[in-house]
């Protein structure tokens, strides 16, 4: 398995596709936190598998009505064996991290989110899709001291929320790498990644939902919530589909650490309207550890722009040598 390296002719499309990222993923987070939390629709899992819904429903009628999209085609062996284990860590981090806004406070989960970097680089390089650095390392060790020190500071920290939480961020992690390479490594388009990827994740949220939600879900109260918040729904779906969409995109031009790089500067505004629309309190200590993790990020952004120069200049050097 090679190393995923980017080159600059993406870099117009990464950012364009970063900043798509920015903007839908704090709407999306913003809906869900609202119909989960002050509606009487508690059903995270369910609310977690509206973006799969509408982002398969896209593919598919892109596909039939322009085949040429479909520019990777599996059997069913390789559909499961490739991708319905990508669709159990997408549907476990969506479900899990849905279910963290009910125990935790919406502010401190973004900044737990800031720990996200840290495991896909760890389980970048398990997988062979990065290297080992030693000056990384050290900027991703101020990322976990600053989320320890915001965790520390947090006056309503719950177990279960926390479990959640590390729950969603290792499956996130997993899901990204594996992303990553059928991207990068098979050739899937965009649309063609969406068509086999939400069907993969649906299989387990619906699974889920069904469990630990059924009575929940089919209670009559919920029809009039529907009724009275299809708003939200329409947001949360169509949101969802696009940050799945833009999240692949930045995936395929820019590599999976660059989502958790433009995930902390959403979650900076997530915060920032938490406190203003839910009045969430924030400590002086989770700032100071938010701060220091964000310092880290910024150092982590350094260090793994000189890494990329040193691969690309590696491989450069490995060409000229074998003519």
């Amino acid at each position: 398995m090679e190393l995923s390296t980017y080159g600059e002719e993406g870099a117009v499309y990464a950012m364009a596709y970063a900043v798509a990222y920015l903007l839908v993923a704090t709407v999306l987070i913003l809906a869900n936190k609202h119909l989960i939390t002050e509606t009487s629709f508690n059903c995270p899992v369910f609310v977690s598998s509206l973006g799969s819904w509408f982002g398969w429903g896209v593919a598919a009628a892109a596909i039939k009505l322009d085949p040429k999209r479909m520019s990777h085609r599996l059997s069913a062996r390789e559909w499961t064996a490739n991708i319905l284990p990508i669709g159990f860590c997408t549907a476990l981090s969506l479900a899990a991290a849905n279910v963290a806004y009910s125990y935790l406070s919406l502010s401190f989960i973004q900044m737990l989110k800031a720990f996200a970097p840290v495991v896909c680089y760890f389980t970048l390089v398990a997988f062979g899709l990065d290297r080992w650095s030693g000056r990384i390392i050290a900027t991703l060790s101020v990322v976990m001291i600053g989320c320890f020190i915001a965790a520390w500071g947090e006056a309503h920290v719950t177990m279960f929320g926390l479990a959640c939480m590390l729950t969603a961020e290792i499956a996130e992690a997993f899901r990204s790498v594996g992303i990553q390479y059928l991207i990068s490594n098979k050739k899937f388009s965009l649309f063609n990644g969406m068509y086999y990827f939400s069907p993969a994740t649906l299989v387990f949220l619906m699974a889920l939902s069904l469990i630990f939600e059924r009575e929940e879900l089919f209670r009559t109260e919920n029809i009039a919530t529907f009724t009275r918040y299809w708003y939200l729904f329409f947001i949360c779906a169509t949101f969802g589909f696009a940050v799945n969409y833009v999240c692949l995109g930045v995936v395929k031009h820019a590599g999976s650490l660059m989502v958790k790089t433009m995930s902390q500067l959403k979650n900076v505004a997530v915060i920032g309207a938490a406190m203003f629309l839910y009045g969430d309190e924030v400590s002086v200590t989770e700032i100071v550890g938010y701060a220091v993790a964000t310092a880290g990020f910024v150092a982590f952004n350094h260090a793994k722009a000189l890494d990329n120069i040193t691969v690309r200049e590696h491989l450069a050097e490995r060409r000229a040598t074998l003519g």
